[in-house]
C-alpha cells in the first residue's frame, strides 16, 4: 500500500465533507466493519476498481471512499502494533544478551567487535566502549592467533566453529585460556554479515589439569625412588643379619656383605664392592678400580685402618660424570661401614674376653667363694666350682642357662633382686658394693647370699661384662637373727611395762640408754646423749630435783626413786618414775645404773579416783552402792537431799525403804532379771521419801564385776524427774490443744469424735456436730490487726465453753472455725435450740481490747447417724451446712441436706478455677462512664472487672470478688486491674480520647498492704498518668475500722495527689469521727438509697442528709446506680454533683466507649 493513499485530495474532502458530517455513529461503525471484511478478503483497491468499471455513481464512490479510508486506518494500527512487538523483541534480546553469564561478542565481517555483553567486558578486563574499538584478532595471543584466523577462514556457512583452550589477552594481568565458539549471523537475504562469539573461561581447569599432570609425574618419580630405597633397606637388613652371626667366620660374613652391597646399587649389573683389611681383602668377583667409585674408611678395634669401596666398571647411564652415585647409595655405604666396624669390634672383644676368662678361671678354681664372669649380653662366661657347694648346681648348669640364678632367688626377694640387676645393666659404669638376698638350693634349703660385682672395660673403654662374687652368709644371718630376736624380746617386754634402762659414768658423764628409754622420750635411737640433754626433757621444777638426786648418788652413793613430769609444753602431761642404784668400787661410785618407767596411767588413775570421790559427793543425782545382797554400803549427799534419809539411816539397809507401792512385785522381778541378763537396767519408777511423799525417779542400775567376772557391787544412780513429768504433761497438753484458746485441737477432736461414734454405735444413741465459723472475721484481722483477732478468738472460745455440758466436746480447728459435739441428744431440735442460744449470745456486743464489737456466726449442723457414721462424713457435711448458712446471709444456722453437697462442690470447683483465671487471662475490664447529672459532661470512668468463665460465660464481680478475698488472690488481681486501667488511660490519651479520671475499687486487704503506695506510684510514673486522674474507692464498712497501716497508706496516697472516695455510703454504721480523720475527697451514695428515691420520700430525706454531711466535711457527692430520669432529677435538686448508672450508659469494653459516648 502506498503512503500517499493515506491522505485524500483536497477537492475530494471538500465535496464529501457535508456527507461526512451527516454520518451517524452507527453508519461509521458499519463502514469500519465493511472495511475489515474487504481487508480479510484481500481487496485493497476496491474504489479504483469501481471507477475503472465506470458503473458507479457519485454516492457509491463516496461510500467506497469511506471504506477505503477505514482500510487505511486499520492497516496503520496493525503496522504500529507490529513495530511495538519488534521493539519488545529487541528489548528482550538485549536483556538476554547482557544477562548471559558467558562472554558474548558480536563481530562484523572485518573482525571488528560491534557488541560485547558485561560478562565479556569483565573477562577481557575492558570497558564496553574500549572493547568495541578492538579487532577480535588483537584479543588473541600471537601464539594462537594464526590458528584462529585460519580456522575462521574455513568456517562453514551452515555450521559454527569451536576452538578449545585458546589463549586470550586481557586487561587483567596474565591473560586467560578459554574455549572459543563462533556462529554466523545471516541477514534476511541469507548473507553472512556478522558473527556471534562465545568465550568460556577455562583458565582454572587448565591450571588444575597441569597441576595434576605435574603431581602424577612427581608421584612416578617418588615411586621409582621408593623402590630403590626398599631395595637398599632390604640389603641393609641382610647385611645387619650377617654381621650379627657370631658363629660364622669373619671372611664368610664379609663376603656376603660385599655381594649384598653390590646388589643394592641402582645399576647393580655394573657395580662391584670391596672391603680392604690389614689381614687381606674381600671383594666381588669382577672388582676393578675405576673413576666411578665411592670409598669409606674403616677404623678397626686394634687401631689399624681399612676401607670399603663401591665402584662401577663403566660409566653409569643417565648420571653426570661428577655425581656417579645417588645420595641413597652413599648413605647405604656409610651405614654398611658402621655395621662392619661394629661387627669387627665385637669379634675382637670376644677374643679378648675368652683370653681373660681363661686366666680368671685358673685363679678362681682354687677360691672358696663363688666367683663368676658375665658377658655384656648377660650370659655366664665363667662360673667357679664353689657354686656347686652353695647351690647344689654345677658350674656348667649356670653357663648353659643364664636365667638359672634368677629362678633360684627366693620368691620374696626376687622383685628386689631383679630391680637391682636391671639398674646395674642400665648403668654399666656403676660399681656395686653388694646386696643380700636368699636363694633356694637344690636340696630345698634356704641360703643367704651377698652378691658383689663390678663392670669390666677394655683399654679403649668398651664394656666387656661383669665380674663378681657370691658369698654364702647364711650362718652370719642366723646369728644376726638370733640376736635380733633376743633384743626384740627384751624391748617388747620393756615396752609393755613401759620400762627403759640407763647407765651413767660419773667421771666422764657418758650416758647410755636402752631402746625402751629412747621410746619413752620419743627420741631417735642412737641420738647423742648427755646429762644436760636428759634434764631438758623434764618439767623445770622436777629437773632441779632430779639433778640434785643425781649429784647425791654420784658423790655420796645414795640411791633414789623419784616420780617426775616431762616438759609441761607437751600436749598431754606424762609422768615417769626414775630409780637409781649406784655401783661402788674401792669406796668410790664408778657407775650409776637405773630404770625408768612411764607411770602416767597410774597417776591418771589415782587422779580419776580422787575426782570420782568428789563427783560422788557433789553430783546432783542420788547414788547408792550395795553389796551383792543389796545391802547399802554407801550413799552420797544428793541421796539424802532427795529422799530425806541421812547416810546413817540408809547404811546397812536395802533400797526397799524407798518403795512407794505403786509398782508390784512383777515390776521388780523384771528389773532384777534385766540387770542380771544385761549387767544394767534403766527405767522410771515411783519412790517414797522419808516424809511419805511419792515422786517419780529415773533410775540406772549397774552391776560391778571384778577382773575374774565375779559380782562385787551394785551401783544405782537416780534423779528426781518431777519437773520432767510436769513438762511432759504440758507438752502432751500442747500437742492436743490449741495454744491460743487452750481448746482441743483437730487431733484431739478427731480422737474424741471417734470415741463418741463408738459409744453412740454401742448404745444406739445420736449426737450432733456443729461447725461454727465467725462471719467477716478476716475483715477484722485485716483492719484491726491479728492481735485484736486473737483476743476475739479467745473470748469466743470462753463463751462457747460456758455453753456446753461436761459430756460435750468443743474444739478449734484453725482460724475462726470451731466445732462442738453435742453427745447423746434426744432429738435434732435439741441441736437447733442450742444453735439458737448461740445466735442470741452472739447478738450481744463483745468488749475486746476496750473496744465494743458486734460479731455474728454461721453454724452448720450434721447428725449421727443420719448424716454420716464416720468422722470425715460428719465434719464435711457440717462444713457444707455452714456454707449454706453463709450463702443464706450469714448469722444463721442450717442442718445438712444431701442437696447441699452439689452446691458446695460447685463452689469448690469455682474456687479452683478462680485460682488460675488470672494466669489464663480470663479477666476482662469494662468501663462505665461517670457524668454530670445533666448528662452533658464526662467526668471519668469506673473500672468494672468481669470474669469470662469458659463454661458460665461473663460473670459479674459479685460472683467472684468475695472469693478472691477469701482465697488471698485480691492483691494480684487488684494490681492487674490497676496496671491494665492505667495502660488503657494512656492509650486513650495517645488516641486523642480525653477521659478526665479513672476510678477503681480498693479492698481492705490491699489498703493495708505495705507495697500499695510504691506500686501505685511506679505504675502511674510508668504510663505517665498524673496522680490526680486516679480515684480509689473504699467501702464505707471497711473504712470505719481502718488499721493504722491502712490510715498511713491513705494519707500517703492523698499526699501523692490520688483522689480518695468512700463507696456504698449510707448502708453501714459510720463513725463520723472516723470519717473526719480520713483524707477523703468524694462520697459515693449507695445504689440502694438511689433505688428508694422514687418509692417514698424517706430516700430523698436520706440523700438530703448525706448531702449536708458531705458539704460539712468538704466532700464532693456522687451517686451510683442511677437508672431513671426521675432519680437523676431528684439527686441534682438535692445537691448531688455526678452520677453513673444504666440511665446514662452501661459498662462498655474500652474500644466501644468513644462510640457510645462522644468524647
Amino acid at each position: 500500500m502506498r503512503n500517499d493513499r493515506v491522505a485524500a485530495p483536497d477537492d475530494l474532502e471538500s465535496r464529501t465533507a457535508p456527507d461526512t458530517d451527516d454520518m451517524t455513529e452507527a453508519s461509521a461503525e458499519q463502514v469500519r466493519r465493511r472495511a475489515a471484511e474487504l481487508l480479510r478478503e484481500g481487496r485493497f483497491k476496491l474504489a479504483d476498481a469501481l471507477l475503472e468499471q465506470g458503473d458507479q455513481n457519485l454516492a457509491s464512490l463516496l461510500e467506497n471512499q469511506r471504506i477505503y479510508l477505514a482500510e487505511l486506518e486499520i492497516q496503520n494500527e496493525e503496522l504500529q502494533r507490529g513495530q511495538h512487538q519488534i521493539q519488545e523483541a529487541l528489548a528482550r534480546f538485549a536483556a538476554f544478551f547482557n544477562s548471559l553469564p558467558v562472554a558474548e561478542l558480536v563481530i562484523n565481517r572485518k573482525g571488528l567487535v560491534l557488541e560485547a555483553n558485561p560478562a565479556a567486558q569483565s573477562l577481557f578486563g575492558l570497558a564496553g566502549n574500549h572493547l568495541r574499538q578492538h579487532f577480535f584478532a588483537r584479543l588473541i595471543e600471537e601464539s594462537d592467533r594464526a590458528a584462529v584466523i585460519d580456522a575462521w577462514s574455513n568456517l562453514h556457512a551452515d555450521h559454527g566453529l569451536e576452538l578449545p583452550e585458546t589463549r586470550f589477552r586481557s586487561g587483567r594481568q596474565g591473560g586467560f585460556i578459554g574455549d572459543l565458539h563462533i556462529a554466523p549471523l545471516r541477514t534476511s537475504l541469507g548473507e553472512i554479515e556478522q558473527y556471534v562469539c562465545a568465550v568460556i573461561d577455562r583458565t582454572d581447569s587448565v591450571a588444575q589439569r597441569c597441576a595434576l599432570d605435574e603431581s602424577s609425574a612427581r608421584l612416578r618419580r617418588s615411586e621409582s625412588k621408593l623402590r630403590e630405597r626398599l631395595k637398599e633397606l632390604s640389603a641393609l637388613h641382610d647385611i645387619l643379619a650377617e654381621t650379627s652371626r657370631l658363629e660364622a667366620p669373619v671372611e664368610e660374613v664379609l663376603q656376603r656383605v660385599v655381594e649384598r652391597l653390590r646388589w643394592a646399587c641402582r645399576f647393580s649389573d655394573i657395580a662391584e664392592a670391596r672391603i680392604r683389611l690389614p689381614d687381606g681383602d674381600v671383594q666381588t668377583a669382577g672388582f676393578v678400580e675405576t673413576a666411578w667409585e665411592r670409598r669409606v674408611d674403616l677404623v678397626l678395634p686394634d687401631s689399624t685402618r681399612g676401607d670399603i669401596r663401591l665402584v662401577y666398571r663403566e660409566r653409569p647411564p643417565l648420571v653426570d660424570e661428577d655425581v656417579p652415585f645417588l645420595d641413597e647409595e652413599l648413605r647405604l655405604l656409610d651405614a654398611v661401614a658402621a655395621h662392619i666396624e661394629g661387627f669387627l669390634g665385637r669379634r675382637y672383644d670376644e677374643r679378648r674376653l675368652r683370653e681373660t676368662r681363661e686366666r680368671y678361671r685358673v685363679l678362681a678354681e682354687f677360691s672358696s667363694e663363688w666367683e663368676y664372669w658375665l658377658g655384656p649380653n648377660g650370659r655366664y662366661l665363667y662360673v667357679s666350682p664353689a657354686c656347686e657347694r652353695i647351690t647344689g648346681y654345677a658350674a656348667a648348669a649356670f653357663e648353659s642357662d643364664s636365667s638359672l640364678l634368677s629362678r633360684l632367688v627366693h620368691p620374696d626377694d626376687r622383685t628386689h633382686w631383679e630391680a637391682k640387676r636391671a639398674r646395674l645393666e642400665l648403668d654399666h659404669g656403676a660399681t656395686q658394693d653388694g646386696f643380700e638376698f636368699r636363694l633356694l638350693a637344690r636340696d630345698g634349703s634356704e641360703r643367704w647370699i651377698e652378691q658383689i660385682f663390678n663392670p669390666v672395660f677394655n683399654d679403649t673403654g668398651d664394656f666387656l661384662g661383669w665380674r663378681g662374687v657370691n658369698r654364702d652368709i647364711t650362718e652370719h644371718k642366723r646369728a644376726e637373727e638370733a640376736l635380733k630376736r633376743s633384743e626384740a624380746f627384751l624391748n617388747a617386754t620393756g615396752r609393755m611395762a613401759k620400762i627403759g634402762g640407763w647407765e651413767l659414768d660419773p667421771a666422764s658423764q657418758e650416758m647410755r640408754w636402752t631402746r625402751g628409754t629412747y621410746e619413752l622420750f620419743a627420741l631417735p635411737e642412737g641420738s647423742a646423749l648427755s646429762v644436760d640433754r636428759c634434764l631438758e626433757q623434764f618439767h623445770p621444777k622436777d629437773a632441779a630435783v632430779l639433778c640434785a638426786a643425781l649429784d647425791r648418788a654420784s658423790n655420796e652413793g645414795i640411791a633414789f626413786d623419784l616420780s617426775v613430769r616431762l616438759d609441761a609444753s607437751s600436749d598431754s602431761q606424762r609422768w615417769l618414775q626414775i630409780t637409781c642404784q649406784p655401783l661402788q668400787y674401792a669406796g668410790s661410785v664408778v657407775r650409776l645404773l637405773g630404770a625408768i618407767q612411764d607411770i602416767t596411767a597410774r597417776v591418771e588413775a589415782e587422779k580419776a579416783l580422787r575426782q570420782a570421790a568428789r563427783v560422788f559427793e557433789s553430783t546432783a543425782e542420788g547414788v547408792i552402792i550395795t553389796d551383792p545382797e543389796a545391802r547399802i554400803l554407801a550413799v552420797n549427799r544428793a541421796f539424802t537431799e532427795i529422799t530425806g534419809y541421812s547416810e546413817a539411816e540408809a547404811l546397812g539397809g536395802t533400797p526397799k525403804l524407798l518403795r512407794s507401792g505403786r509398782q508390784g512385785d512383777d515390776f521388780y522381778d523384771r528389773m532384777w532379771r534385766g540387770l542380771s541378763d544385761h549387767g544394767h537396767w534403766r527405767g522410771e519408777l515411783w519412790d517414797r521419801n522419808k516424809n511419805g511423799e511419792i515422786f517419780p525417779v529415773l533410775l540406772t542400775l549397774s552391776s560391778v564385776l571384778d577382773d575374774a567376772g565375779e559380782l562385787t557391787h551394785y551401783v544405782g544412780v537416780f534423779s528426781d524427774i518431777s519437773h520432767i513429768k510436769r513438762a511432759e504433761e504440758r507438752l502432751e497438753f500442747l500437742a492436743n490443744h490449741d495454744p491460743l484458746t487452750e481448746l482441743p485441737n483437730r487431733a484431739l477432736f478427731q480422737k474424741r469424735l471417734s470415741e463418741c461414734i463408738q459409744r453412740a454405735e454401742r448404745y444406739q444413741r445420736q449426737f450432733a456436730l456443729l461447725f461454727i465459723d465467725l462471719d467477716r472475721f478476716k475483715d477484722i484481722n485485716d483492719t484491726l490487726g491479728h492481735l485484736f483477732g486473737d483476743a476475739l478468738l479467745k473470748q469466743v472460745a470462753a463463751i462457747l465453753g460456758h455453753q456446753v455440758r461436761s459430756v460435750d466436746t468443743i474444739a478449734r480447728l484453725g482460724g475462726d472455725e470451731f466445732v462442738i459435739v453435742l453427745e447423746d441428744i434426744p432429738a435434732p431440735r435439741f441441736a437447733a435450740r442450742f444453735a439458737d442460744r448461740l445466735m442470741e449470745i452472739f447478738a450481744q456486743p463483745l468488749s475486746v481490747e476496750s473496744q465494743e464489737l458486734f460479731i455474728t456466726a454461721s453454724i452448720g449442723i450434721s447428725l449421727y447417724p443420719q448424716d454420716g457414721c464416720d468422722i470425715e462424713s460428719l465434719v464435711r457435711h457440717a462444713d457444707i451446712a455452714m456454707y449454706q448458712a453463709k450463702n443464706a446471709g450469714r448469722n444463721a444456722f442450717s442442718f445438712f441436706e444431701p442437696l447441699m453437697s452439689e452446691g458446695v462442690a460447685q463452689r469448690l470447683k469455682l474456687e479452683h478455677e478462680l485460682r488460675g483465671a488470672l494466669s489464663r487471662e480470663e479477666f476482662v475490664l469494662h468501663y462505665q462512664p461517670q457524668l454530670t447529672l445533666d448528662g452533658r459532661r464526662l467526668r471519668g470512668v469506673e473500672i468494672l472487672c468481669r470474669w469470662r468463665h469458659p463454661e458460665l460465660g461473663l460473670l459479674p464481680p459479685e460472683r467472684f470478688l468475695p472469693m478472691t478475698e477469701e482465697l488471698g488472690l485480691i492483691d494480684a488481681l487488684g494490681y492487674w486491674i490497676l496496671e491494665q486501667g492505667c495502660r488503657q488511660l494512656a492509650h486513650w490519651d495517645q488516641s486523642g480520647v480525653k477521659v478526665p479520671r479513672l476510678a477503681m475499687n480498693l479492698s481492705v486487704r490491699e489498703l493495708s498492704n505495705e507495697d500499695l503506695v510504691p506500686r501505685i506510684r511506679e505504675t502511674l510514673e510508668h504510663y505517665g498518668i498524673a496522680p490526680e486522674r486516679l480515684e480509689l474507692e473504699v467501702a464505707e464498712s471497711k473504712l470505719v475500722r481502718c488499721s493504722e497501716a491502712s490510715l498511713a497508706n491513705l494519707s500517703a496516697l492523698s499526699a501523692m495527689g490520688v483522689t480518695l472516695a468512700i463507696d456504698d455510703f449510707g448502708v453501714a454504721s459510720p463513725a463520723l469521727a472516723s470519717l473526719q480523720r480520713l483524707p477523703l475527697k468524694r462520697l459515693k451514695i449507695d445504689r440502694s438509697i438511689v433505688e428508694s428515691l422514687a418509692a417514698d420520700s424517706g430516700g430523698r430525706i436520706l440523700v438530703r442528709a448525706i448531702s449536708g454531711l458531705a458539704r460539712g466535711l468538704g466532700l464532693e457527692i456522687f451517686a451510683e446506680g442511677v437508672e431513671t430520669a426521675e432519680q437523676a432529677d431528684i439527686l441534682r435538686l438535692e445537691g448531688c454533683d455526678e452520677g453513673q448508672g444504666f440511665f446514662f450508659c452501661h459498662p462498655l469494653p474500652p474500644k466501644d466507649l468513644h462510640l457510645v459516648w462522644p468524647l
